[in-house]
């Protein structure tokens, strides 16, 4: 397998810069604070887009780990054409961090790239602080296990006894200053009809010389879940979502709002971090989905204290159902990997078991930071300094004081040591919701190393989020209901009978997994 995937991928190499295999894992002079020399290790993050600027001379974060660690790194990110050109000449850094549903990652498991893991923290850090759940989870068909995840909930810490829940990422924010303007209280944005209004009322308001954009943020599924979307059928078979009421449901409500204007055809070629901008600059009214204001909705306060986005819910359906919400990804947003060919294999396990701690873990959070907190009784409390200085330049503050290394973070650690009235505020924001763990879904969409069924989900996919523009930019409820059942029709002679099989079946044996 090594060699095919050698051969396939090596006219990809191109200019690329590769990590020598000598050169990546030297040691670089410097004291520590144990009198030794720091040992510099290798990453390779297959996010485009991320950026490390490892620096602990400005950095608290990063003196901190090399204080605690001995340890430098030395960052580089890419894509994973990128990644796919360090595999297929065998010529990876120390460590490789890829998203944990990556078939680059199964693959540098099974054809031994990978060191297994149980015997690496058996031999060096014993002590290493994952949940044995995770283990078992990504315990690779050869027995052994080789990735750890970043944001992963296992069961042994999502519970009252230790502190941790499951949260979602399908949420509401509204302009709170900018909704008093429109007269329209915030619950009734609960309701689509109350939400209507707001938008409507939203849509001739300005900010700073900029028109205000009603609404933004949309994904179809976040409404179909909104409005009781279900996964399971009664006998606890798995449902595509694509046949659900709701999700048709979403269809015509995101069509409406297209055809009145409040929701603008940018939405539909929008990158990420050009809705992210959007936000930041006050621009964005209603937006949905925390990842589209994450970061964003705090630059646009520190530089306008009155611009603020708020949590706001969920929009309930016509039928009135309980919202029924995927939690955020809890079998782990990323996967790190070490090289088995890495030459610092007892500072790599030193270190991951560090970045493991609970304190290491706060330090890490991205709503904590280094040096900003204290633990009062059982909670971290941030310093009124530290709130002070993110008010002021939210930016300058980040650079200070965030680690921007978020890949061995646990957040239900982070749980644990929530103050009680953020708890509280938790527990009344997802009051009449139902949150249902992302594992197993998420599990359902993954074809491994299937290459037959990946073709048919490409295809289908690829053609399915065409028209799904096109079904939401319709003329009328009537078109939008048209287009919809043809699409489906269309699907069903591309395979989809074949793939929602094949996703009940995965969907079955990862609910045995995690029983």
């Amino acid at each position: 397998m090594k060699r095919i995937v050698q051969a396939a991928l090596v006219a990809m190499l191109g200019a690329f810069l590769l990590y020598g295999t000598g050169e990546g894992a030297a040691l670089e002079e410097g004291r520590n604070a144990h009198g030794g020399e720091a040992v510099t290790l290798t990453w390779f993050v297959a996010e485009e887009g991320y950026a490390k600027i490892w620096n602990p001379e400005k950095n608290l974060a990063d003196a901190k780990v090399l204080e605690n660690t001995g340890v430098n790194l030395e960052m580089k990110s890419g894509d994973l054409t990128d990644l796919d050109a360090l595999i297929a000449t065998d010529s990876l850094p120390d460590l490789i961090t890829v998203e944990a549903g990556a078939a680059e990652r199964i693959l540098m498991e099974n054809v031994g790239m990978a060191v297994p893991l149980d015997e690496l923290f058996a031999e060096y850090a014993p002590d290493v602080n994952i949940p044995a759940s995770m283990k078992e989870w990504y315990r690779n068909a050869d027995g052994n296990w080789y990735a750890i995840a970043s944001y992963y909930y296992g069961p042994e810490r999502v519970n009252p006894q230790y502190g941790g829940y499951l949260g979602t990422h399908n949420n509401n924010y509204v302009r709170s200053d900018l909704l008093k303007k429109t007269g329209v209280p915030m619950e009734d944005l609960r309701s689509k009809e109350g939400l209507l209004k707001a938008l409507r009322a939203a849509k001739g308001l300005s900010y700073e010389k900029q028109q205000v954009i009603p609404f933004s943020g949309w994904w179809t599924q976040n409404l179909a879940e909104q409005f009781g979307m279900e996964v399971e059928d009664k006998e606890g078979g798995f449902l595509s979502k694509y046949r659900q009421p709701e999700w048709l449901e979403a269809l015509q409500f995101g069509n409406q709002l297209y055809r009145e204007g409040l929701m603008l055809p940018e939405e539909f070629t929008e990158s990420l971090s050009q809705r992210r901008k959007q936000v930041q600059s006050g621009r964005i009214f209603f937006c949905v989905g925390y990842s589209n204001v994450q970061e964003a909705k705090d630059i646009l306060s520190s530089n306008d204290r009155e611009a603020q986005m708020m949590y706001v819910g969920q929009v309930r359906g016509d039928g009135g159902k309980t919202p029924n919400l995927k939690s955020v990804s809890s079998g782990g947003w990323t996967a790190t990997l070490v090289y088995a060919g890495t030459q610092h294999k007892k500072e790599i396990a030193e270190f991951i078991s560090y970045m493991t701690r609970e304190e290491a873990t706060l330090d890490a959070a991205p709503s904590i930071g280094t040096g900003t907190y204290d633990i009062v009784g059982d909670g971290y409390v941030l310093r009124d300094s530290v709130r002070q200085e993110f008010e002021e330049d939210y930016q300058k503050a980040a650079e200070k004081y965030y680690l921007n290394l978020e890949f061995f973070v646990d957040w239900t650690v982070v749980q644990k040591y929530q103050p009680p009235a953020e708890r509280r505020d938790f527990q009344e924001q997802y009051k009449g919701c139902r949150i249902y763990d992302s594992k197993a879904t998420d599990a359902a969409a993954s074809v491994g190393m299937d290459s037959e069924m990946q073709k048919v989900r490409d295809r289908i996919e690829g053609f399915y989020a065409g028209e799904e523009i096109g079904i939401l930019t319709s003329g009328s409820a009537e078109e939008c209901a048209q287009r919809y059942q043809e699409a489906i029709a269309r699907m069903e002679e591309m395979g989809l009978k074949e793939l929602e099989a094949y996703e009940r079946k995965q969907y079955r044996a990862a609910k045995e997994k995690i029983r």
